[in-house]
């Protein structure tokens, strides 16, 4: 947030400074203490916030200190001014007995707190500075459903931030490469909490590309444990009908835009990717998939899924979700939400999710498998954005 305050007393400065601070710790504070500096300050520069006091000198060189209310309202509201729809604050301990001056200045979003030692206007500014905050912008948006996925990406990105919440969402703010992405961690498991996360994520940060990451469940003869789901289709199986015969789908689906789909074939079909996946991965015996030697990892880079709000548990059962959808090779519980979400975003958002399998289907299930299913997942999406995906419409 980039805040201007025009203030000529220091310890009236240092009182504003420190409340703000306090409100916004990566607040970028510019200081100007005269008229004449604050007017081509203003006129040059957009800013999200002015405080301002109304007696100060007029310029530099001369410390006569003058009431400027009159002029407040040309120099700030000027059309030609970068900031002449910035919201304003007069902070000030002079008379507000001026007949229509406050009524005026609020009617061009210039409000006037008086500033005395009671400390009523801390307050007050805190109001305006939490409505005046801008809205956050991230080129990707990264969604995870539980925070061991969201945990993995931690070493994979260049700058890696703390856990809080933005615009209502838990976030975390990282950096990969050129882009500057935010993980998203949805507030449960399942279709309606990535639906609504994904939803407000687009809307609130407007990326150029959201993806999920995680881990997810396999089908049995068309995926195997720790394979790399890229789904390029994405289907919901638990919508539809329930009658005396059982239970009848409907058929809905979502597919990846042939642009992105082609960008992550090139990208699972690069060797050092490839190999990367599986470097310094140093499983345990828990780790290794029963009747395997060793944790290997199959990029499945155009796969059918199939998402639903239940888990499915029993061994066979996932036999049942391939009916009506011949080479479905995984199930989840967030995907279509995700894809669903993006396609109805405002603004074109390029979107992909890729999964691995942690659950086969049959004996190989379990927490175990889980650390090295989300670093897996977590390194393909790292090296997917890394490779300019969220600019795959541009190119």
């Amino acid at each position: 947030m980039k805040i201007l305050i025009l203030e000529d007393e220091d310890v009236k400065f240092e009182q504003i400074r420190a409340h703000v601070v306090e409100i916004m710790p990566d607040a970028m504070i510019q200081r100007e203490k005269n008229w004449l500096d604050y007017s081509r300050t203003v006129a040059d520069t957009k800013f999200d916030l002015i405080l301002l006091d109304l007696l100060v000198p007029r310029s530099a060189k001369d410390g006569t200190v003058e009431d400027h209310h009159e002029s407040l309202v040309e120099t700030t509201r000027d059309y030609r001014s970068k900031s002449f729809s910035t919201p304003a604050i007069v902070l000030t301990r002079h008379s507000l007995n001026a007949g229509d001056f406050v009524h005026d200045l609020n009617l061009v979003d210039i409000n006037v707190i008086p500033f005395n030692d009671h400390g009523a206007w801390r307050e007050a500014l805190k109001i305006k500075l939490l409505a005046a905050q801008p809205k956050k912008k991230f080129d990707v948006v990264i969604m995870c459903a539980l925070e061991k996925e969201a945990a993995a990406f931690e070493g994979l990105t260049d700058t890696w931030g703390p856990v809080r919440s933005i615009s209502g969402l838990i976030c975390r703010e990282v950096e990969i490469g050129e882009y500057k992405a935010v993980i998203v961690r949805a507030q449960r498991m399942g279709l309606v909490a990535a639906a609504v996360a994904a939803a407000f994520a687009l809307d609130r940060f407007e990326p150029r590309l959201i993806c999920m990451s995680g881990i997810c469940g396999g089908v049995a003869g068309e995926s195997e444990m720790y394979d790399l789901l890229v789904t390029q289709i994405c289907y919901q199986h638990d919508v539809g009908k329930w009658s005396a015969t059982g239970f009848k789908s409907e058929h809905y689906d979502v597919q990846l835009e042939v642009d992105v789909h082609n960008k992550l074939v090139e990208v699972a079909s690069d060797p050092a990717v490839i190999s990367s996946l599986l470097d310094g991965l140093n499983p345990g015996k828990s780790e290794v998939p029963n009747g395997k030697e060793r944790v290997c990892c199959n990029i499945k880079s155009s796969a059918p899924t199939s998402s639903g709000s239940a888990v499915i548990a029993e061994d066979g059962k996932t036999s049942e979700l391939t009916v009506g959808q011949r080479k479905l090779a995984g199930f989840d519980m967030e995907v279509f939400s995700v894809y669903e979400a993006a396609r109805h975003a405002q603004n074109r958002t390029a979107f992909f999710a890729a999964k691995t399998v942690v659950d086969d289907g049959g004996e190989n299930k379990g927490d175990s498998f889980h650390r090295i299913g989300c670093l897996l997942s977590a390194r393909f999406v790292v090296a997917a954005i890394r490779s300019g995906i969220a600019d795959v419409w541009k190119i």
